[in-house]
């Protein structure tokens, strides 16, 4: 195979990556000019002609037809004497450059778009000059995007959901579906005091929250397990979070519990509720004003994680109390453990256990009932739980 001399294709990326770059388009933006632009090519050695001269003429003669100018300069080589030979290709102004690369099209929709958006909103322009990319990667939907920011900027910190939002031409999916672009926009567009600037990620309505959208609020399921402080009769009750954090609570015992099954079977118990703290989704209970006024205990399972979430809701409660999570609870139900299969290699550092909950914890980590012990709280009788809840309370 014949080695190429001037690849085509090689200054064909060079003159894409500038362009995909935005370099083309920040210099645009700017209205500085960056033609004629020079691309350098491929020095020759002596070896490059004297053994491949046809291929060198016939692949000079096609970077001729291209709409480009090639600068030459003449060597002068040991035994084929002197040459003119291309050291560079120069692109004199944009057409050629966008033709060379077929972006002329692409390029038309660009200032097109650019224009549309600056001549509403001329503070984008800082934005477009790092990510001028987003007019063409949006290109189709720029028109629906302002009518966003329009309604937005109108009506700052709406506090209704996405589905009220009533936006002539845009339905309420759009929204839903173009938040990241949306987010962008308003960064730039909206004042610092209509948007909470330290929430960095869309995830978990981080989008709602940023900009005072209403939210489908995280549930709390709970068991009134007093007959006689049921709320309205009903003492299986499932509410929002931000509902829940206004109710008052007659009981002064609030156990929380990692399994909901384990929550619907907990025996009753005068004066108290259980909650059900769904693993890690115990977060969601962190600003309960009440909570912090009644006598708090945790049951998770025995296993890492289990210890980790205790952990993680006494930096919320510093006075919540571990329950069934002992080396009684250990002994008598280690028949019915099984393998933790959901284990983190690096030891985990839980400053909110206390001492005889590290001990515990450290064994579990060192392997000392088990490789991978896990006993989850379900495997515990509720027979035992009665029986201790009768001494307890």
């Amino acid at each position: 195979m014949k080695a190429k001399i001037y690849n085509k294709k090689e200054i064909f990326d060079k003159v894409l990556k500038i362009y995909t770059s935005g370099k083309f388009y920040i210099n645009y933006i700017e209205k500085s000019d960056l033609f004629p632009l020079e691309i350098k090519l491929k020095k020759l050695k002596q070896s490059d002609l004297r053994d491949n001269y046809s291929t060198f003429i016939n692949e000079l003669n096609s970077l001729k037809k291209e709409n480009f100018e090639l600068e030459y300069r003449e060597f002068n080589f040991k035994s084929i004497g002197f040459q003119k030979l291309p050291i560079a290709v120069h692109f004199k102004d944009e057409n050629s450059f966008l033709n060379f690369i077929s972006k002329s099209e692409e390029c038309k929709l660009f200032k097109q778009e650019y224009k549309k958006v600056i001549f509403r909103y001329p503070d984008l322009k800082k934005l477009l000059l790092q990510k001028p990319f987003l007019l063409l990667d949006y290109a189709k939907i720029w028109d629906k995007l302002l009518l966003v920011c329009d309604f937005f900027i109108n009506n700052p910190r709406p506090n209704i959901y996405t589905r009220e939002l009533s936006i002539i031409g845009v339905d309420t999916k759009f929204i839903q579906k173009n938040q990241k672009v949306l987010d962008i926009l308003f960064s730039v567009l909206l004042s610092i005091n209509n948007k909470i600037e330290e929430i960095k990620t869309l995830s978990n309505f981080g989008f709602e929250k940023k900009y005072f959208i209403k939210y489908p609020m995280p549930i709390v399921r709970f068991r009134i397990l007093d007959e006689n402080q049921k709320l309205f009769g009903l003492s299986d009750i499932s509410v929002p979070i931000d509902e829940f954090k206004k109710l008052n609570f007659e009981c002064e015992n609030i156990f929380i519990v990692e399994n909901k099954i384990t929550t619907l079977s907990f025996p009753q118990v005068k004066n108290s509720m259980v909650i059900f703290g769904s693993g890690y989704g115990i977060e969601i209970l962190k600003d309960v004003e009440c909570l912090h006024f009644k006598k708090l205990f945790y049951w998770g399972d025995i296993d890492r994680d289990g210890f980790a979430i205790l952990s993680q809701v006494r930096a919320y409660y510093g006075h919540i109390h571990s329950i069934f999570m002992d080396e009684e609870v250990i002994k008598r139900f280690s028949i019915y453990a099984t393998k933790d299969t959901n284990l983190k290699k690096i030891k985990k550092i839980l400053p909110n256990l206390n001492e005889q909950e590290l001990i515990i914890y450290d064994r579990l980590v060192d392997d000392h009932y088990a490789k991978n012990f896990r006993l989850e709280q379900e495997k515990v009788h509720l027979d035992y739980i009665k029986e201790k809840l009768e001494l307890l309370f």
